[in-house]
């Protein structure tokens, strides 16, 4: 019986057009289209698997397409800056960082890793100022100040800073 019904419902709806609106699937590249509506292939936490496994290249190419589609995305700017700094590809990670925190001037991670990019490039007042923005958000503290803390204490030591792995 409940088959017999089912089977009725999808059969109407073939017959107006909308399962076939529903069903009508076309990749665009490797982004996908639903009933029109266009989406990315890849979810965020494809990219941070792609950085966790060290693979850059892959998290860019994920993290641009999210980004075509979710422009206002702060946390993939901020991911996208993540991987190309990594690259050293540290000009395009200063915009991306710059972007993310135009959307959101109180995201923690983009504060910390451009703070860490500050640090790579030399420029420890920037970095400082950022952590001073963390400070007054997390005034009990964070992972993001702590961190971007830790690293201006080793720049300052003249230590190699490491560059952690991400979070949002």
């Amino acid at each position: 019986m409940v088959t017999h019904s089912i089977n009725s419902v999808f059969q109407g709806w073939l017959r107006t057009g909308l399962l076939s609106m529903l069903l009508a699937v076309a990749g665009i590249g490797n982004a996908w289209a639903i009933a029109g509506v266009d989406f990315s292939s890849y979810e965020l936490q494809d990219a941070q698997d792609a950085i966790d496994a060290g693979d850059f290249d892959e998290a860019i190419t994920m993290l641009e397409e999210i980004i075509s589609f979710e422009p206002e995305d702060a946390d993939a700017l901020n991911l996208l800056g993540f991987s190309l700094r990594s690259s050293d590809r540290n000009d395009e990670a200063m915009e991306k960082y710059n972007e993310a925190l135009a959307i959101d001037p109180d995201h923690q991670g983009a504060l910390e890793y451009q703070g860490e990019l500050f640090l790579k490039l030399g420029d420890q007042a920037s970095a400082e100022a950022n952590l001073e923005k963390l400070v007054g958000l997390c005034p009990d503290g964070c992972e993001a100040h702590a961190t971007l803390q830790t690293a201006i204490e080793k720049f300052k030591d003249g230590t190699e800073v490491s560059w952690v792995k991400p979070t949002n």
